[in-house]
């Protein structure tokens, strides 16, 4: 197997002219982490790069009610586009649209029931296996057609900008997971048509039958290295297995070396390590007065229970709640560590949900443990700003997100000692700035917070300087990663075109 080791010459758009589809599975969940924030860096990439790009969603809601059968087709696009927009603003599962008013169920009850009946008829119908797709004739939205559309101004639909449409394939992705889980194992196909290529941005178990550009995202073999995980190993044994077919794309050197232990016996196409770009988006230069106060409020009931952090006073878990991000660990690692009594909280942002794990969380965390629920991307930013330092205490890692952000940006990070944690640490000068620590003892875990609090509360004597500092330094290395990322990405989509060719 030929493997791409460097990007391409430096080119400012390499992939103009070539309309390309990227699938949008991650995108359309309720949360944006791990896999979204890699979905938008990848398509702001490819569009700076000049490609044309359209959105694939497998929501595709019914235009139902008597109301909307009448109406001109420029209404029904128009009402379509909205549903679907509303659906990838909600996130999955997305509320379902009614079929009539609340006072049109009153004044018909039976009728209403009976309608409803049928609703869900069609939708169990609409849930009959679909092998194939033909994104020539889905159904399209062409997002230079919306008109001062209000969804183009929320903040969580902003890489609407990098599109110009949207593709709704009803079930693709669904069918995608049914299909890994069948006896057959056959993998869904797709015709692209026009289309000039498909990335994915997780495995999928899809089929390319034009002679396209393929690329498929591998960002972990977790679901096969650990139990307790929602996937079901073998069907992900599967959608791994797809990949074979495509150009891959690996998230760090570890998923790859896991990956090609796995599957390199078969392996036929070229691959390539790719290290996105952090997550962080930092206020632009005139907001930044904003960050001027030395309180955080880091979510509304926080600030309304009048329970606040102090710059440079906490140290920050931004990860899932979930078993493999081993949260419980690192709280009984800070409470032996003393800080509480020193006024240094542990921010947790995480979202806790449930199941047992965040049952015991929830025990475990004192009043010195603020856990802040689901953040929004500006105060995430601000919590990384403001942190004395980043804990990653995770079992396994696919890459690392958050010891990424926190090296960019300059704050000491304590990670555990996965391989994708290692290869950031050998990342730029983020050797001094990731301190890697053995999971199997929470007093050596306590004893590094209290080592990193002390070293950093003797280093910061001037808050203002030090958000300046850190400032300064994401902005450039955000800038080189970035276009590392962008490079790489157009040479695994050229060299998917050359193969087929």
């Amino acid at each position: 197997m030929t493997q791409s080791q460097s990007p391409v010459a430096t080119t400012a758009e390499p992939l103009r002219g070539l309309r390309l589809v990227v699938t949008g599975l991650d995108l359309q969940q309720a949360e944006h982490r791990g896999i979204a924030v890699y979905s938008k860096a990848l398509l702001r990439a490819l569009r700076e790069s000049g490609a044309e790009l359209w959105l694939l969603t497998d929501f595709e809601p019914k235009l139902t009610g008597s109301s909307l059968k009448a109406a001109p087709r420029g209404v029904k696009r128009l009402v379509f586009a909205a549903r679907v927009l509303e659906s990838l603003r909600q996130g999955y599962p997305p509320r379902p649209f009614p079929l009539a008013s609340s006072r049109a169920v009153g004044r018909l009850p039976m009728l209403m029931k009976l309608l409803r009946g049928w609703q869900v008829l069609e939708d169990l119908g609409a849930m009959v296996f679909r092998g194939s797709y033909n994104l020539e004739r889905a159904k399209a939205i062409d997002l230079a057609e919306l008109q001062d559309s209000p969804y183009s101004r929320v903040e969580r639909l902003l890489y609407l900008d990098e599109l110009s449409g949207i593709i709704s394939a009803r079930n693709v992705f669904v069918n995608s997971f049914r299909a890994a889980l069948r006896k057959q194992a056959k993998p869904i196909r797709i015709q692209l048509g026009s289309f000039d290529g498909l990335i994915t941005t997780c495995p999928l178990h899809l089929r390319i039958e034009d002679s396209k550009s393929f690329v498929q995202t591998v960002h972990d073999l977790i679901p096969l290295e650990f139990v307790q995980t929602t996937d079901h190993a073998g069907a992900f044994s599967r959608r791994l297995a797809s990949c074979n077919q495509a150009q891959r794309l690996f998230v760090s050197s570890s998923t790859r070396q896991k990956y090609e232990a796995c599957f390199e016996h078969h392996a036929s196409t070229t691959s390539a390590v790719v290290i996105q770009p952090p997550s962080l988006q930092m206020p632009k230069p005139h907001q930044r007065r904003l960050l001027e106060s030395d309180v955080l409020h880091p979510s509304r009931r926080a600030k309304a229970n009048g329970n606040t952090l102090h710059a440079f006073r906490y140290l920050l878990f931004n990860s899932s709640v979930e078993p493999r991000k081993n949260l419980l660990f690192v709280i009984r690692a800070y409470r032996q560590s003393g800080l509480a009594e020193q006024g240094i909280r542990l921010c947790v942002t995480g979202q806790l949900k449930r199941d047992d794990y965040s049952k015991a969380v929830a025990e475990q965390a004192d009043d010195s443990v603020l856990l802040t629920g689901y953040i929004d991307e500006q105060t995430k930013a601000n919590l990384f700003l403001h942190t004395l330092g980043v804990l990653s205490p995770s079992l396994v890692e696919g890459f690392g997100i958050p010891v990424l952000d926190a090296a960019c940006i300059g704050a000491p990070v304590i990670a555990s000692p996965s391989l994708s944690h290692r290869e950031i640490q050998g990342l730029h000068d983020f050797q001094s700035r990731v301190w890697i620590c053995d999971t199997r003892d929470p007093m050596d875990w306590a004893v590094a917070m209290k080592d990193l609090t002390r070293a950093q509360l003797l280093q910061i004597k001037n808050p203002k300087q030090e958000r300046e500092m850190r400032l300064e330094r994401y902005e450039e290395l955000n800038q080189r990663i970035a276009e590392d990322f962008r490079l790489t990405v157009c040479q695994q989509v050229l060299n998917g075109i050359q193969d087929r060719a």
